[in-house]
């Protein structure tokens, strides 16, 4: 029988003079209480660590956020947070209200935020932030998922009429680089920075790799949900409607569809954040 992550931190905690067997870290997911927490675990055995107290000057509740394996970003209502691994805040910036899109570069040495409510973006540098305002004509369509698939260039996934466009702008002086339409893919929408794209059809996720082939990940969709990047090979999907929350493996093979718990774990070993 399989020894449960749950009893692994419980074991841990009681073994006296013996360093804490920690199962490994899978991302960073945003709970039902807007929270910032960590996952533990492997494929379809998970364990949420404690909220992740990210240092005096984080204000509010988490809006959006996400982690590519090394360096993650998390928006509150007025603030823009860059954080690391272990929960630790490298810096933060103001910025207007509302949720964000999140996209990482190749290499997760930078990162890009997307803020509807004042159609900016805002990128972290690895050293401190910069924003670009976008074009007006920008805010008047609907941008589903951003992509920075370069260190000089982001990808806008517009939602035109019924078909989903792919906006290439060069960073900096954001002019437009190119356009192309992705025909058969539908929001909700996520871009990897692997190049991978997530969208939802009629019976689960649908992961469309760089070169075009598809993966099916079958799955009961809730009616309304949203996608985040939970790590370099993990994807949070939530349930807009509920307290659900699933992660989606995108290790090309091994791709699956899991339920993640809600309740985070007692033992006092479990909040190994801080070193």
């Amino acid at each position: 029988m399989k020894t449960s992550i749950a009893l692994i931190f419980a074991l841990a905690s009681h073994a006296h003079g013996q360093p804490a067997i920690v199962p490994p870290q899978l991302g960073f997911v945003q709970d039902s209480a807007l929270s910032l927490r960590p996952v533990y675990g492997v494929a379809g055995n998970f364990i949420l660590g404690p909220s992740v107290i990210l240092g005096k000057s984080l204000v509010g509740h988490v809006i959006s956020e996400a982690f590519s394996g090394s360096v993650g970003l998390l928006k509150t209502d007025s603030s823009l947070y860059a954080f690391d691994s272990q929960g630790r805040l490298f810096a933060s910036v103001d910025v207007a209200p509302g949720p964000a899109l999140f996209a990482f570069s190749p290499a997760a040495i930078t990162t890009l935020a997307y803020i509807a409510s004042n159609n900016s973006l805002v990128e972290w540098r690895g050293d401190g932030f910069a924003s670009f305002a976008l074009d007006d004509d920008i805010a008047t369509q609907t941008v589903l998922a951003i992509a920075f698939p370069t260190a000089s260039q982001v990808s806008l996934l517009l939602q035109r009429n019924d078909t989903v466009w792919q906006l290439n702008l060069a960073l900096g002086t954001l002019g437009s680089v190119s356009e192309t339409a992705l025909p058969g893919i539908h929001a909700p929408l996520l871009a990897l920075p692997s190049g991978d794209l997530f969208y939802r059809d009629t019976g689960g996720i649908v992961i469309r790799r760089p070169d075009g082939s598809e993966v099916h990940v079958p799955a009961t969709l809730p009616a309304n949900l949203s996608l985040q990047q939970m790590s370099r090979e993990w994807v949070q999907l939530t349930d807009l409607n509920s307290n659900a929350r699933f992660a989606i493996r995108t290790t090309q093979g091994r791709e699956g569809f899991y339920q993640l718990p809600e309740v985070a774990p007692t033992s006092p070993r479990a909040g190994l954040l801080k070193r």
